[in-house]
């Protein structure tokens, strides 16, 4: 392999470390959440579903970084799964709560993720890598889907956290398919503003 080539690659290697540390410590993540009682027979769905997909990727995203290679004790992979894993014990603190603040911190981690898609898919078509661009781009699918089911899970989860709180008194909890509405007509008037 030429110095160009080896380099390619290992850039390659990198970022299959990378996305494979991240969804680890999400599944991490997942794997106490589903611990969470709840009222609510949704809130419980959609944090099963968000688990079994991020399990399900996870399997998919070792199996490409076994078909790439490793590049052993790659600092990046290091440094990356150390701060990770530091936000997953912050994220399962968290989650004690409530499935509204759980879908909250899913949001953010899978937003992490997805971006992290995009810049390896970004990669990958710089350096010409087809097998690497399109498992980036199915990643970047996935979690897409997963992060719109919490726009959609998330009004609901909210209003059942606000009904089994004894603080406070729900004035409106039929809010929630109004909520939906005005949260996909946000996102689609603001897809185009760039």
């Amino acid at each position: 392999m030429t110095e160009h080539a080896t380099k390619n690659h290992e850039a390659i290697v990198d970022w299959a470390g990378d996305i494979v540390a991240l969804v680890s410590h999400i599944e991490e993540a997942l794997d106490h959440q589903l611990k969470l009682s709840t009222n609510s027979a949704t809130g419980g769905a959609i944090i099963r579903e968000l688990h079994d997909t991020v399990r399900d990727e996870k399997k998919r995203a070792v199996a490409f970084q076994e078909s790439v290679g490793t590049t052993p004790g790659n600092p990046v992979i290091k440094a990356g799964s150390e701060i990770l894993g530091k936000a997953a014990g912050v994220i399962d603190r968290l989650r004690k709560d409530s499935i509204a603040k759980a879908l909250r911190d899913d949001y953010t981690a899978l937003n992490h993720l997805v971006v992290a898609y995009t810049m390896f898919h970004t990669t990958s078509m710089a350096l010409k890598n087809d097998e690497a661009k399109n498992f980036a781009e199915q990643g970047m699918r996935t979690v897409a889907t997963l992060i719109q089911k919490i726009n959609e899970a998330l009004p609901a989860a909210v209003v059942q956290d606000l009904a089994d709180n004894k603080q406070v008194d729900v004035v409106d909890a039929a809010v929630v398919a109004e909520c939906r509405a005005e949260i996909d007509r946000i996102w689609s008037e603001t897809s185009h503003a760039v």
